[in-house]
């Protein structure tokens, strides 16, 4: 008798353990924003650029010049020095020719940049002039 109840309860804790990781396994897979293997995937989706020209415009501003694959060249002044490890960052990259997904939220002065080879990210602020 002792014998049954204990293969009923280990079948009983083994039915929890199984449900329990079922109704979650939609935490166990990625999603994008929330993992490296969601970044690459949304790398695939995001249009590319390559940095043509990065060049001081004043204080604490930095003109960038970005390449799309296809299309005409995004100009446009970010909140940046030349002291600021971002700077030195997209200097690198022009130099490189790396391919960089770019993201830029509609309504939004944020500009997204990540690269394709080594997956470092940056994120720069749009200035209006």
């Amino acid at each position: 008798m002792g014998s049954v109840v204990l293969v009923l309860v280990v079948v009983l804790v083994v039915w929890a353990v199984v449900s329990f990781v079922r109704s979650r396994r939609h935490g166990l897979e990625a999603k994008r924003g929330l993992s490296i293997g969601a970044d690459l995937g949304m790398l695939g989706d995001a249009p590319t650029v390559a940095v043509r020209a990065v060049t001081d415009a004043g204080p604490q501003r930095v003109r960038l010049v970005l390449a799309p694959e296809s299309g005409p060249e995004l100009d446009f002044v970010v909140s940046l020095s030349e002291d600021d490890f971002g700077f030195e960052l997209l200097r690198t990259w022009q130099r490189a020719g790396s391919t960089l997904a770019i993201v830029m939220p509609p309504g939004s002065h944020i500009v997204r940049l990540r690269s394709v080879d080594d997956l470092q990210p940056l994120t720069l602020r749009r200035i209006d002039e």
